[in-house]
């Protein structure tokens, strides 16, 4: 502990418990503060500051969640939280989620009967860092008059993030992945210049541009790779434009690329803002030979109306399920009932947002077709995209002329994917 004492708040309406805790508090070295009740304990956040928050959830009238919510309001973010309660699992993982929402820092979760030894765990504060010294950075005056002058100049520019088949290793198609660099502000956040373009009525002019640079970019790595896709975002304010399909048609017959190389991903919600309108394009470009991918699935409210009433080809299932699957089970079920579905519509199944060997292995053992994520590689530029490939594919087939890569995937492959 620092020479100044840091302070503890406990927060709990049973009194045993609430002198249990503080006792922990006191040998761990805490000036210890306790509350009875939710109005006790934001009078107490008003007024003073404290390191660690012990916070039972069941406070009366009043609930922990609420308090969750007071703390955040407060913006009392560097506080560690550590949640008790005699509720049953699921309700403890949501729990998790409702802080992590909150972006709060969560010091642990621990159920009744308190186990101890957990218990002094979760309040040891980690060790501090010094903080960084940061400079402000000024904020961007970016304009629909400077993004067409960016369209002009040709700063808009794609990398690519390989994709993975799970059933042999290789690299199988790679997401397109727009990207502006300017000469006064560096590069510039699709977060930043895409709403910006939607709500100035310019998407599609940048959509051309990214998917052009997407498919003349590309072309060697479909060249080179048998079956080779390239997959590029499609924003929802377009899919009431009838005439995307030719468009896109037009743009791969300029760049001479198969239909069939390009898949296009569209995110649930906007597919669902005007469905038949969003169902006559996307058959005309499954007529025409181009894949569709129902992106971001999950995450909306009209997931199984989609499948159900729009022609995709293929599910990506939202990075928000995969990461993290292997330690919760709730998301674990979300994933393994969203490969069910796909299969039952004969689509073919991506998981995005693979980070760890753990949810690599899960995804493939419950029939996920494709990954792709940081575990195997970030974006890239296309001439390293292509020496990725490259390389990582011609390691598979050493393995397997070796007969060291197993049947059912390459985890031999984890050292390198990194």
């Amino acid at each position: 502990m620092n020479a100044t004492r840091d302070r503890l708040l406990v927060v709990d309406d049973d009194l045993v418990q609430r002198v249990l805790i503080g006792k922990i508090g006191a040998k761990l070295g805490y000036d210890t503060v306790v509350a009875s009740s939710y109005e006790a304990a934001t009078e107490l956040l008003t007024r003073d500051t404290f390191e660690v928050m012990a916070l039972d959830l069941s406070l009366g009238e009043r609930d922990g969640v609420e308090l969750l919510r007071f703390v955040a309001e407060r913006d009392l973010r560097e506080m560690s939280i550590v949640i008790i309660s005699g509720c049953d699992d699921r309700i403890m993982k949501a729990t998790r989620r409702v802080v992590n929402g909150l972006k709060l820092s969560l010091g642990g979760c621990l159920t009744k009967p308190l186990d101890l030894n957990r218990l002094r765990s979760a309040l040891e504060l980690p060790q501090r860092s010094p903080p960084v010294a940061t400079s402000a950075t000024p904020s961007l005056q970016i304009t629909p008059e400077r993004i067409l002058r960016g369209l002009a100049d040709q700063e808009f520019f794609v990398e690519f993030q390989p994709k993975i088949g799970l059933q042999t290793g290789k690299v199988v198609g790679a997401e397109a992945l727009a990207r502006w660099r300017t000469p006064e502000f560096g590069m510039i956040s699709p977060l930043v210049f895409i709403p910006i373009a939607e709500e100035s009525g310019l998407m599609r002019e940048v959509t051309d541009r990214v998917l052009s640079s997407a498919m003349s970019q590309g072309r060697k790595l479909i060249e080179r790779t048998p079956g080779f896709t390239v997959a590029v975002n499609i924003s929802g304010s377009l899919m009431s434009d009838l005439t995307l399909p030719d468009r896109i048609e037009e743009i791969l017959r300029r760049e001479n690329v198969a239909p069939s190389s390009l898949t296009v991903e569209i995110t649930e919600t906007s597919a669902m803002a005007d469905v038949d309108r969003a169902n006559d394009i996307l058959v005309r470009l499954r007529i025409k030979n181009i894949g569709t991918a129902i992106d971001d699935f999950g995450t909306g409210y009209s997931s199984l109306s989609a499948l159900a009433r729009l022609p995709f080809s293929e599910l990506k299932i939202d990075q928000s399920f995969i990461k993290g699957c292997e330690s919760d089970d709730d998301m674990m079920k979300i994933v393994d009932a969203s490969v069910a579905l796909a299969k039952a519509f004969n689509m073919k199944v991506v998981a995005e947002g693979v980070e760890s060997s753990e949810a690599l292995e899960i995804i493939r053992r419950i029939g996920c077709d494709v990954a792709q994520g940081f575990f195997f590689a970030p974006s890239l530029r296309r001439s390293s995209a292509e020496r990725w490939i490259s390389q990582r594919n011609s390691l598979v087939e050493e393995q397997a002329a070796s007969a060291a890569l197993p049947q059912r995937g390459a985890p031999g492959l984890t050292a390198f994917a990194n």
